[in-house]
């Protein structure tokens, strides 16, 4: 039984600060190669804090493609996401479950926080307990992996939660430049986030801090695990490859009906990542999950979302500009700007001279 494993059943065993199944930084895997990980992303449940349905199947993927590491990035948990403050004892229960299903998989596992699992101190010190803090620095089997924050803690309610994520501080920018020096590094590294901080525009503190150390130190992917408007995406520039991947949970026909974005985020696979590392040599292949059991890409369940069926009553001007702005402050500011279009054509015509 290796380390990793030990370290496992330590951490579900309840001793203090051994966390469940992240393996300690000093204790690194041989540098053998070639070897091989998946990077898993966004299997989150839903606000009934249960495991996400396709979880099982998901892992039961993993497992038929015989990694040596797992790596998930982010939005692992629900975390008790709308509560303030959240409730610790149901965090914690939640990451129970989570780790008993992940120790399933039987090799190390290692993960970096979306804003589901890290939000507030609570959540913070709770991840901190079971994970460690980051940035981390983790080496496997020669090649060293990144583990990077991207999320924001709100100190009150009243605080946004920046689901959108948050510029890599300064403190991670130094970890970076730490790690990655001046040169082209020995051996295969790979950085580690969840959100889509790549997605921004070049003024952003990744392109402008974050991405030219990437460049000038040969680092040979990214990986992030949120999703928005796409499940899986991927680029390359300046030699570094960039790549998302990422698993939605089930939504709603209803949902998927009213609002386009759904409709085209739920009409994409959800996917995993295997990345295989031969000497300097890397390669990822893309995994679809669920793809046939999901029942999402079936003719009746397009013609269930798409075509309004003879039978579903119409519906009213009213109920069609709701599904349109589907937010209350959405609703408020589209008739603040229509309030304000009006008053702007009455002054108008109140100062037009008569004839």
């Amino acid at each position: 039984m290796t380390i990793a494993v030990f370290a496992l059943l330590a951490g579900l065993a309840g001793v203090p600060g051994q966390a469940p199944h992240q393996p300690p930084v000093s204790a690194p895997l041989p540098a053998e190669r070639p070897f091989r990980f998946v990077v898993l992303g966004h299997v989150r449940g839903d606000n009934s804090g249960a495991l996400h349905p396709r979880l099982a199947e998901t892992l039961h993927e993993v497992r038929r493609v015989r990694p040596d590491v797992v790596v998930l990035t982010g939005d692992l948990i629900w975390g008790d996401y709308h509560s303030w403050p959240p409730d610790s004892a149901i965090v914690v229960e939640q990451w129970r479950q989570l780790d008993s299903a992940l120790a399933t998989l039987e090799v190390p596992v290692y993960r970096v926080p979306g804003n589901h699992d890290l939000h507030d101190p609570i959540t913070r010190d709770i991840w901190s307990r079971r994970y460690g803090p980051l940035p981390q620095r983790i080496d496997v089997r020669g090649g060293r992996f990144l583990m990077l924050r991207s999320v924001g803690v709100r100190p009150t309610a009243d605080t946004d939660r920046m689901t959108r994520g948050v510029d890599i501080d300064g403190e991670q920018v130094e970890f970076l430049r730490r790690e990655l020096g001046t040169g082209v590094q020995p051996g295969p590294t790979f950085i580690f986030l969840h959100h889509l901080l790549w997605w921004g525009a070049d003024t952003t503190a990744w392109w402008r801090e974050v991405h030219p150390l990437l460049a000038a130190s040969g680092a040979s992917a990214v990986f992030s695990g949120d999703y928005g408007p796409m499940k899986f995406s991927t680029m390359d520039r300046d030699g570094v490859r960039y790549f998302q991947t990422s698993i939605e949970f089930p939504v709603p026909v209803v949902m998927q009906r009213n609002r386009l974005a759904s409709r085209l985020l739920s009409s994409q696979f959800d996917n995993f990542l295997v990345v295989s590392v031969d000497d300097e040599d890397v390669s990822v292949d893309v995994h679809t999950v669920a793809a046939v059991s999901s029942g999402q890409f079936t003719p009746e369940r397009w013609r269930e979302i798409n075509e309004v069926p003879p039978d579903r009553p119409q519906q009213s001007l009213w109920q069609k500009a709701w599904a349109m702005v589907d937010s209350p402050k959405r609703l408020l500011a589209a008739g603040m700007v229509t309030l304000a279009i009006f008053a702007a054509g009455w002054l108008a015509g109140r100062r037009r001279p008569s004839g």
